[in-house]
């Protein structure tokens, strides 16, 4: 399935192009009928030189280097694109990459062009060499985007003893039959399998789905002034938990349990951060440069990583996501959404994060993390709440380890049970009955062989007393001539939690005087204006100020004295 819309500006015509497969749309009882679509965005029609960010950019952006790779990256499509190698050339001559190494096979002697597939190949081929020029480039076209012709071409890639990475820039809904075919993402000779993640936001597709293959979301890029401001997640990009795939070894080590959580990590995707793209076979009449973005973008620059470094695999990420060496190793990408929200650590929209580096070799300097649970404790004022703290040895460290906490509120202390720790130890924060009602993040702190690391969690402390409010008035006595007016100022104070908003009332007042509140009503304060005529009677009056909000109710009272 495929949308098309066309936005006409001034001079300009730019098409947005959504090529996306409607997850669950497919029968789960078969594949046959399965077919793939490309994760393609465009933001930008032909134009006749680049728009979109360059490879110096992106590789700025993610701290890549400018040249090297080594052994071949397979890109896996579907269709035939003519113009492919020709393509490549200009895109390398306008940025001043080295002379490709490019090869094509086809998976039959005939196979047809279709213009929608060609752009989605020029992308894939270009991006790998643009990452990693010194590697060769191995395009394998499918007969179709049909389950059977692309594995097919997957099955002849991994087939070579050359290919180090394996990207795969498609997808489709899942169906119940797919573990079924995770032996296709496997290599003797040690290649990583990548996907895109999928285009429409919150979802999941199949391969990326597949514990085989790394799975790779969405983010957008923003520079000013050439220089990278931010990198936020992309709303497009697609993410979420199997239906049917169990939670793999590796996500489950790091945390994740139940179904298979995708994406693994992430990379610009968003088109309108996208990339410089030259294709020449016409596509919707057009010819020539497209700024073009979509999870597909990512698929074949992160199987270019592996060719620069050769330790890309989801083994390697989930260990190097540890909290000591997290952000040596990703981006942590914590702002944005797609559905499901960018958050510190592993989300449903961006995995893990974009890459900081092209080497994941697992970290061999002993080290610890710490970890705590439950996350959430929620505690009575005077109550206490305990946490169980893991401390967890890497590559062989032994040290003890001093723990510590901080962010606790007003009247509340903490203690360790074991201190310093090798293993674990309990956590007991308690409370008084003076700790203000609220939400209060902690932080535990591990200090040992040289290193401090930090866990976080969360207490929320509640207030027991039944919730309510009081009325006081300032000034509590007033004087005034008749015929002329004053103010009160009605301060409303919320206890045990009260939030709602009170109706106030003024009684007492002489004859032919009248009371305002402004506003009424309020949750916070008021001012009362009290107006007598020239023929109010004189004299000293108590007036009672009343407050209701629901069933509660509450009152304080003030005198007024009108003179003659």
């Amino acid at each position: 399935m495929s949308k098309q819309r066309w936005l006409m500006t001034t001079g300009t015509v730019v098409l947005l192009l959504s090529l996306f497969f409607s997850v669950g749309a497919m029968p789960l009882q078969a594949a046959n009928g399965w077919s793939a679509n490309s994760m393609l965005r465009i933001h930008r029609a032909a134009t006749s030189g680049p728009t979109g960010l360059s490879p110096k950019q992106i590789q700025a952006a993610y701290n890549l280097p400018s040249g090297g790779g080594t052994g071949t990256i397979a890109i896996i499509d579907a269709y035939d694109d003519p113009t492919v190698e020709n393509d490549l050339n200009v895109f390398s001559s306008q940025f001043g990459l080295p002379t490709p190494h490019f090869e094509k096979h086809m998976m039959a002697s005939t196979i047809r062009t279709d213009g929608g597939w060609a752009l989605e190949i020029s992308l894939d081929v270009q991006w790998a060499h643009a990452i990693a020029p010194d590697a060769k480039i191995l395009l394998v076209e499918a007969k179709s985007n049909s389950l059977a012709d692309l594995l097919a071409a997957v099955d002849y890639a991994r087939g070579r003893s050359d290919v180090v990475a394996i990207s795969m820039s498609w997808g489709g809904g899942e169906f119940s039959s797919e573990s079924a075919y995770d032996s296709h993402f496997t290599s003797s000779y040690g290649a990583t399998f990548f996907a895109s993640s999928g285009d429409s936001g919150a979802g999941v597709i199949w391969p990326s789905v597949s514990p085989n293959v790394v799975a790779v979301g969405g983010t957008r890029l923003t520079f000013s002034g050439g220089s990278l401001v931010s990198e936020t997640a992309w709303s497009g990009s697609g993410g979420g938990l199997s239906k049917y795939v169990p939670a793999p070894s590796y996500q489950i080590t790091y945390g994740i349990s139940g179904k298979r959580a995708v994406p693994d990590v992430s990379y610009d995707a968003d088109p309108n951060s996208g990339v410089s793209v030259y294709d020449s076979t016409r596509y919707s009449g057009a010819t020539g440069w497209w700024q073009v973005g979509g999870t597909s973008a990512g698929a074949p620059q992160w199987a270019a990583i592996q060719s620069l470094g050769r330790s890309t695999s989801n083994s390697n990420f989930y260990q190097d996501a540890n909290p000591a060496s997290y952000s040596s190793y990703f981006r942590d990408i914590t702002s944005g959404s797609n559905g499901y929200a960018a958050v510190t650590g592993y989300d449903l929209v961006t995995g893990l994060g974009s890459p900081l580096t092209t080497d994941y070799a697992p970290i061999t300097t002993p080290d610890f993390s710490i970890s705590a649970s439950p996350v959430t404790q929620t505690v009575a004022q005077g109550a206490s709440a305990n946490y169980d703290v893991t401390v967890t040895s890497l590559n062989g460290f032994t040290d003890e380890v001093n723990l510590d906490i901080s962010g606790l509120p007003a009247g509340a202390n903490g203690a360790f049970t074991t201190n310093p720790a090798t293993t674990s130890s309990s956590l007991s924060v308690t409370t008084s009955a003076s700790t203000p009602a609220g939400t209060y993040g902690l932080t535990i702190t591990g200090v040992g062989g040289g290193f401090t690391r930090t866990t976080s969690v969360t207490l929320v402390v509640i207030n027991t007393s039944p919730a309510g409010f009081s009325l006081s008035a300032s000034p509590v006595s007033q004087t005034i001539r008749r015929g002329r007016s004053t103010t009160y100022t009605i301060t409303i104070t919320p206890a045990g939690g009260f939030t709602g908003a009170v109706t106030l009332s003024v009684s007492g007042l002489p004859s032919r005087t009248t009371g305002r509140f402004r506003p009424n009503p309020t949750t916070s304060s008021s001012t009362l204006t009290i107006s007598t005529s020239s023929r109010t009677t004189t004299g000293t009056y108590t007036l009672t100020i009343a407050g209701v909000s629901g069933g509660l109710t509450s009152a304080t009272t003030v005198k007024l004295v009108v003179t003659s």
